[in-house]
């Protein structure tokens, strides 16, 4: 009886600082995806003058062909570059967001995008719609979470159907 009344107590003592841990990365969350949300408004207004208030100083890039850029001049330029070129009129859209805190100042987010109409590659090859997947590291700095890593990677439509853990998934789910 003494030890479920000691437990109890414990739980009670313990959980006001688990709910507002919750509470706060929630709140964390959609600042972060605020800052995603401004990455594809400077990207569907082909601008990217205003890069500095979501992308660090000394970020690296990797985009979708394996380019890597490191530091947000070369970033920006680049984005603004293609966006004169290939994307002037190419819309993306964000699908959907997972964000995971790494620490309560770094946080992890895979981030599902569309990318719509086609398009000529920087090799001279057409390109149409695809699905990309984004991985976007942020730090808090300054009370400010902002982009310090990108890479990301063309979503294979083709190859989807084989993924050996969505496989095995699909054949416990059928078992249950």
């Amino acid at each position: 009886m003494k030890q479920s009344i000691l437990i109890s107590l414990i739980v009670i003592l313990l959980a006001p600082p688990l709910v507002i841990g919750a509470q706060e990365n929630i709140k964390e969350e959609k600042v972060i995806n605020g800052q995603i949300d401004a990455f594809f408004t400077s990207w569907n207004k082909h601008d990217f003058s205003d890069m500095k208030n979501y992308i660090a100083d000394t970020s690296d890039f990797v985009n979708i062909v394996g380019m890597h850029w490191k530091g947000r001049e070369d970033i920006q330029y680049a984005h603004q570059t293609f966006h004169q070129q290939q994307f002037k009129d190419k819309p993306l859209r964000k699908l959907s967001a997972e964000i995971r805190f790494l620490t309560n100042d770094v946080a992890l987010a895979h981030v599902l995008l569309h990318l719509d109409g086609s398009y000529i590659a920087p090799d001279g090859s057409k390109r149409g719609d695809m699905d990309g997947l984004a991985t976007f590291v942020f730090i808090k700095k300054d009370n400010t979470w902002l982009v310090t890593a990108v890479e990301n990677v063309v979503v294979d439509q083709a190859a989807k159907p084989f993924d050996p853990v969505t496989i095995r998934n699909n054949q416990r789910n059928e078992k249950k």
